[in-house]
């Protein structure tokens, strides 16, 4: 008997590592995070492990002193609704730059997170 409860949790484990893994990742992202850029990038690009909803899903652009910088539409685009890019409006000056992301994912799944990079003098 002790077999089938070392059993049943080994999958109840199994079954509970993959709904967690479920949820969409950033799986890349251009300006990539830490980087330091020379120019100005023309947008930011991300890439997820999972398919995207458009409607919920885009970032906001700060300045080193936490004002919001003008981007354009978010637009879900690549295999699967995986990408996600938003143009930004007007050239970068250099500083410090965080991003702020969310998404939600097909499965309806949210998530967010943000990263920094940096255009240098």
């Amino acid at each position: 008997m002790t077999r089938f409860y070392v059993a049943a949790l080994a999958a109840a484990f199994a079954l509970a590592t993959t709904a967690a893994d479920a949820h969409p990742r950033l799986t890349d992202s251009s300006p990539a995070a830490g980087s330091i850029l020379k120019n100005s990038p023309a947008s930011i690009r991300m890439i997820f492990s999972e398919g995207l909803v458009p409607r919920f899903t885009g970032l906001v652009l700060k300045d080193g002193g936490g004002h919001t910088v003008p981007t354009g539409d978010p637009s879900v685009s690549g295999p699967d609704n995986t990408q996600l890019s938003v143009p930004i409006r007007s050239s970068l000056k250099p500083g410090t730059y965080r991003v702020a992301w969310h998404a939600v994912s097909t499965d309806t799944h949210h998530v967010s997170g943000s990263y920094s990079f940096r255009i240098s003098p």
